[in-house]
């Protein structure tokens, strides 16, 4: 199958704004512009990469249980690997080396194992529930409604799984056809929708930031707010995905949008934050912007070297290719 340069295009913006995001959170989110940024970003990127991944993904009925478990197995030795590269970063960065699976997983690194969970439970679904998109949704939504109402935390991103399964189950049946593509394409309604989102958006991210990692506690009292957040997230997700077009800068990220997620972190918090934090440079957005682009340069340059890509996907040939 061809890829569709459309979306690698959204998927190399949404990587800018997950860096972007993260250099705001690390070097410190003080200003009224930073907040701001952040509480646009925060509504749409995460839902709209998962949502994204959904899509991706195959129907049961399109794979093998062995293609399946093929590609779990791939995103789990990423995932291994990774973890375990960071417990060497946070060694450089606190100076105590902790067990590779002390933590599990390390930050971002949450992603990768709720797309493992995502795509099993996905697989398994009995086809009387997956065949009912309405009711499968239904349940999906009412789990990330409720998953803050427990003290799971971090815990096997067990709590992100259930807060962001309901985008990844939109992105698969849209693909497959299950939802009208038709309403998103309006430009009326995105004119209206954009008037009365962002306000609403602005106003429910400083209440609402704990809801949008996916691992909080909010209680009962947060749960008018949670509706209102995953509405938004889900409208603005929806109508982002239909307004991107080609763009070949963003196209060339979002093919390796994932080697950009994995090692971003390494770039902010071993070399970005500490020359901020000890040389004193300042944190206004433009120079968000600035660093931001010195990452996605670095990232770029690294790229080019075989070696780590390779570690995003290991497999044996590169080693007996090198060895020959």
């Amino acid at each position: 199958m061809a890829r569709d340069i459309r979306l690698d295009s959204l998927k190399g913006l949404l990587i800018i704004l997950v860096i972007l995001g993260h250099v705001i959170t690390d070097i410190g989110n003080k200003s009224l512009l930073n907040h701001g940024v952040m509480g646009i970003i925060y509504i749409f990127h995460m839902p709209l990469f998962i949502l994204i991944s959904g899509y991706l993904t195959k129907h049961p009925s399109q794979q093998t249980a062995k293609e399946m478990w093929t590609g779990v197995g791939r995103i789990l030795v990423t995932l291994v690997t990774f973890h375990t590269l960071m417990s060497f970063r946070v060694y450089l960065i606190e100076g105590v080396f902790k067990l590779p699976f002390f933590k599990f997983p390390f930050g971002i690194l949450w992603y990768l194992l709720c797309l493992i969970y995502w795509r099993i439970a996905l697989y398994f679904t009995p086809r009387t529930i997956l065949n009912k998109p309405g009711l499968y949704l239904g349940i999906a939504f009412l789990l990330s409604l409720s998953c803050g109402l427990f003290h799971l935390g971090t815990f096997l991103s067990i709590q992100r799984t259930l807060n962001f399964f309901f985008f990844f189950l939109l992105g698969f049946y849209y693909r497959h056809g299950y939802i009208s593509h038709g309403l998103w394409h309006n430009n009326r309604l995105h004119a209206i929708t954009a008037i009365v989102m962002l306000p609403l958006i602005f106003w429910l991210y400083p209440h609402c930031g704990n809801v949008m990692n996916g691992t909080d506690y909010y209680g009962i009292a947060g749960l008018p707010e949670k509706i209102m957040i995953l509405v938004c997230s889900t409208v603005v997700s929806l109508i982002v995905f239909n307004l991107m077009r080609e763009y070949k800068p963003l196209s060339d990220i979002g093919k390796n949008s994932l080697f950009y997620y994995v090692y971003h972190t390494f770039f902010i918090t071993v070399v970005v934050y500490p020359i901020v934090r000890d040389y004193q440079f300042p944190c206004s957005f433009p120079f968000v912007i600035l660093y931001t682009a010195i990452i996605i340069t670095m990232l770029w340059i690294l790229n080019k070297v075989k070696f780590f890509r390779w570690l995003v996907h290991p497999n044996l040939k590169f080693i007996k290719q090198q060895s020959s």
